[in-house]
Parts: structure tokens; C-alpha cells; sequence
């Protein structure tokens, strides 16, 4: 009897892992309106406007990246490479003296990080194709981030 009930507890748990996997839900899409080039002056909070913050990364390099003061785009420079990007950019404040940064690069790499400037730790995830074929891949980082001037 209890062979059976095993059986069937078995049974059970594969029948609902495969619906699990035979339905997955439709993949997340940012709409155009929450698209970092449609947002206007506002994206850069006062705070970070023209302001130059150092990122380094636990795992190796970072770089500089320096708001714009129309609060519209940043600037990136990697530290390994002196590789400059400036792309449009949307700063969200979390809470007082934290920040949800997002930009995008020149090679379609989505970068989005938790800068907190209270404690000066960062949380990045970045987000690229190999190729166009492929589906994301997504790398997290930790590190540091501080005001330079």
C-alpha cells in the first residue's frame, strides 16, 4: 500500500512539474513609455545632476560615469579599456541617497544598478546577447560606488 501511495506522489509531482514547464509565462516587455530616451529633464534627480561617481566592481574594473546636467543622458568610461559611451539614461530615487540607475550601451547591453550613496555599495545587473539567435544573458555584480566631486 504504501508502494502505491509513493507511486502516485510521484506521479502527481511530475504531472504538475511538466505543466509548469509546457506553460511558461510570456516574457516581460518594457513599454516605450518607460523607455530611458522618453523621459525627459526629470530623469536625473537633482541630486546626481552633473555629478561624476566612481563604480568599482568586486570581480575587477568599473569605471567613472558622469550625469548630464540636462539629466537627459551619462557618460560612461571603463577603467580597463578608457572605452567612453554616452547614452540616454533614467534615475529612479528608491529612497533618500539611493538610486535605480539604467542605460543602455552602444553594444545593446542593458545596465541597471542600485547605487547607494549611504553606504556606498552598488548592485549591478547587466543584461546582453551573445547574438541575436540567443536569448539574454545576465551577469550580477557587486562593488562600490562614491560621489568624486
Amino acid at each position: 500500500m504504501g508502494r502505491i501511495i509513493g507511486a502516485l506522489a510521484l506521479v502527481a509531482v511530475a504531472l504538475a512539474a511538466t505543466g509548469c514547464v509546457a506553460d511558461p509565462p510570456a516574457p516581460q516587455q518594457v513599454s516605450k513609455s518607460h523607455a530611458a530616451a522618453s523621459l525627459g529633464p526629470a530623469a536625473v534627480p537633482s541630486d546626481l545632476e552633473g555629478k561624476t561617481v566612481q563604480l568599482t566592481y568586486d570581480s575587477g574594473s568599473g569605471g567613472t560615469v558622469t550625469f548630464a546636467g540636462d539629466g537627459k543622458s551619462l557618460t560612461f568610461i571603463a577603467a580597463d579599456t578608457g572605452r567612453k559611451t554616452t547614452s540616454p539614461v533614467a534615475v529612479v530615487p528608491v529612497e533618500a541617497g539611493i538610486f535605480l540607475v539604467t542605460w543602455t550601451e552602444e553594444n545593446g547591453t542593458v545596465i541597471s544598478q542600485i547605487q547607494d550613496y549611504k553606504t556606498g555599495k552598488l548592485q549591478a545587473t547587466f543584461s546582453r546577447r551573445a547574438d541575436t539567435e540567443t536569448g539574454f544573458v545576465i551577469e550580477s555584480r557587486t562593488g562600490s560606488v562614491r560621489l568624486t566631486d
